[in-house]
């Protein structure tokens, strides 16, 4: 019924032949008098969508593993910001009276937040740069075939 597809990374070429698949597939369906619709079956239209989507490139996983790990480190960069001020805020109320100490530790804190918040946005603005850059490929890839599946539907009436 299918043809048997390679296991492991794909390349553009195998996703090419699998819309190519597709489109056979629907090239073959039955057509209904009077109308441009056709009865394909759903069995193997399922079959070849899934094959693409286990086909699409791997950089569109990359950028998705990009955003996560952007958004864990923002996480954590925040959650340790929140930490050293709850722990400046705490030493400081110990050492009210040691005036420079406290000026001291809350410049430091500052200092850490300050850091951390802008580690945090160079990382955000990178991954968001790749992401960006990667999805715009993907989304140059899939217009072209969208104007080749037109184009054959175009052919087929």
């Amino acid at each position: 019924m299918h043809e048997s597809i390679r296991q492991g990374k794909s390349s553009e070429t195998d996703l090419m032949e699998l819309l190519d698949q597709l489109t056979e597939t629907v090239r073959q369906a039955k057509g209904i008098p009077f109308s441009d619709n056709c009865i394909v079956d759903r069995e193997d239209v399922l079959y070849w969508v899934n094959q693409i989507r286990e086909n699409l490139p791997e950089e569109i996983h990359q950028a998705r593993w990009l955003l996560e790990q952007n958004r864990q480190v923002v996480a954590s960069a925040r959650q340790k910001a929140e930490n050293i001020l709850r722990e400046t805020e705490q030493r400081s109320a110990i050492m009210i009276n040691e005036h420079e100490i406290t000026l001291r530790a809350r410049e430091m804190a500052q200092m850490t937040i300050d850091q951390a918040n802008q580690a945090a946005w160079q990382m955000r603005v990178a991954s968001t740069d790749y992401a960006r850059q990667r999805l715009t490929e993907v989304e140059n890839q899939l217009t072209e075939i969208l104007v080749k599946v037109q184009k054959n539907k175009k052919e087929l009436k």
